[in-house]
């Protein structure tokens, strides 16, 4: 048998033991504190990101906010340009003196020089008198249109002859006045076509063409030029209805929405958003818009119903919505794709904020847009082949070290480089569809849509707003117009003075033969 311990071992060993055990504690201590100031340096880093961000937002070039004094000037604008003209003073009793032609208007309109005589004559069946006699020329209807030639103004003149029998037999005859698209206006439609480019293609407010046009010759109002906008986009409603048409039925369309000002007339001198929701046909091509006072689901399904083919967004999840809300057997015939550029715009924000380990993912990408654009010119049967070899082959590790990113600890998952990881994992089918054998006619990301939102977006800058709500369809419209004559390589004046003749003389049945494909068919 052993001795039992002395005191003094017994002591030393509890004393040793205590000391370990405080030693363990506060290794665990110190564990938990690094860890924790491992957390509190990236959560740092988060915020001074977001901090960038914001100052990039409030204080960068791409700084879109109003200040409140200028956007109550601009309300008084409009109320002032729309309001209107004063009721004019009771006459004083008295004969009254016969009416004088307007001095000031004849003298502006003969300082421009006549260019253009058309001539309107009746045909011959017509130049007979009820009594079988011919009819003879007794004098000209003259009508002075005032149009417009890139850098000029001239004048136009509609000549049409006036006939009576020789013997005062019935009344005289003269042939009618051509269609025009400004019924009873002194305006044709080169000089609309002007007006309509400078403010939806050029971005000039109408103010600004006010001045413009004032330094050529006749001096136009806002209000005017208003009027034209106003019935010109009325004409080109059913050429607007056709390209809807087109889009709905191409197969394949990328969809997105940008914000847009309006003023509130219920709030003078207050602004609120409306969207311009747009939809890209790349095959057809063609685009439409649409301007809503809303960002939810409902334009989209609207425009969903009577859709069937691929249809590609970003992770906006209102088009889920709007996918998830369609009857089973029109969602069955819908699949939905979303866009790579978006998904890589997180790790560019991740890498950005001096976050390093978001550069692998960016190569991944980096080699997926090289592959396209090797073969942008590539059939799509033969673009899908390629994609289902080459592109998979960065796909697949890509997705592993996605998985691998999202179960780190070291990544917050409120961190850029956390919602880059999770952005792409949640939406990982959609975002790799273009790759699958079916869809090499879809897009690796809906930048192509993006690119005709664009010209809204400058414009947005310089007229700040839409002056009404009920003014809005007018925008549509007209960025429809202009965004698909780009596509198809049209020039969109020699569009305009072509279609809005005969889209003012045309009926219902006929004026949707007037599209931009229709001109570039004629064109060739």
């Amino acid at each position: 048998m052993h001795p039992p311990p002395s005191l003094a071992a017994t002591a030393l060993q509890a004393q040793l033991v205590a000391e370990c055990t405080a030693h363990l504690a506060t290794r665990q201590q110190l564990t938990a504190l690094t860890a924790e100031l491992q957390r509190t340096q990236l959560e740092r880093d988060e915020a001074k990101a977001k901090l960038q961000a914001l100052l990039k937002r409030y204080f960068g070039r791409s700084s879109e906010k109003l200040d409140p004094n200028q956007l109550a000037l601009a309300w008084a604008a409009v109320e002032a340009e729309l309001a209107p003209p004063p009721p004019p003073p009771p006459a004083a009793p008295g004969p009254r003196a016969p009416r004088t032609p307007s001095v000031r208007r004849a003298q502006r309109l003969e300082d421009l020089p006549v260019l253009e005589k058309v001539v309107v004559d009746l045909p011959a069946e017509q130049k007979v008198a009820p009594d079988g006699t011919a009819l003879v020329k007794i004098r000209e209807e003259v009508t002075d249109e005032v149009d417009y030639q890139p850098g000029k103004l001239f004048r136009r003149q509609i000549i049409r002859p006036v006939y009576a029998s020789p013997q005062h037999v019935g009344s005289p005859q003269v042939a009618p006045l051509p269609a025009r698209v400004i019924p009873g206006g002194q305006v044709g439609p080169g000089l609309i076509a002007h007006v309509l480019l400078s403010k939806y293609e050029d971005h000039l407010p109408l103010y600004r063409q006010e001045a413009m046009l004032r330094r050529l010759g006749p001096a136009f109002t806002r209000q005017a030029l208003g009027d034209w906008v106003g019935q010109a986009a009325g004409l080109l409603q059913p050429v607007y209805a056709e390209l809807k048409k087109i889009v709905q039925s191409s197969g394949y369309v990328q969809g997105d929405e940008t914000p847009i000002r309006v003023l509130d007339p219920t709030r003078p001198g207050a602004a609120r958003e409306a969207w311009l929701w747009t939809f890209l046909a790349p095959g057809a091509p063609t685009v439409i818009f649409d301007f809503q006072l809303t960002r939810s689901h409902q334009p989209a399904l609207a425009f969903l119903r009577e859709f069937r083919g691929a249809f590609q967004t970003d992770g906006y999840a209102a088009y889920g919505k709007a996918l998830g809300t369609l009857p089973a057997e029109v969602r069955t015939g819908i699949v939905h794709c979303n866009c790579m550029a978006h998904c890589r715009r997180g790790f560019v924000e991740a890498l950005e904020s001096g976050d390093d380990r978001a550069a692998p993912f960016l190569a991944y990408l980096g080699a997926l847009y090289r592959i396209e654009a090797e073969h942008r010119e590539a059939t799509p049967a033969a673009r899908a082949q390629v994609r289902g070899v080459q592109s998979v082959a960065w796909l697949v590790p890509m997705r592993q070290a996605l998985e691998k990113a999202i179960l780190d600890p070291a990544i917050l998952p409120r961190s850029a480089l956390g919602k880059a990881v999770a952005y792409a994992l949640e939406r990982w089918p959609e975002l790799t569809r273009f790759a699958e054998p079916a869809y090499g006619h879809v897009h690796i990301d809906s930048n192509q849509v993006e690119n005709a939102i664009r010209p809204s977006a400058i414009g947005k800058k310089n007229f700040l707003f839409v002056g009404h709500p009920s003014a809005g369809w007018r925008s549509a419209v007209l960025y429809s117009i202009f965004g698909t004559c780009k596509l198809l390589g049209v020039n969109a004046w020699s569009y305009l003075t072509w279609a809005l003749p005969r889209l003012a003389a045309a009926t219902n049945r006929t004026a949707h033969e007037f599209t931009p494909q229709r001109f570039a068919e004629i064109a060739r």
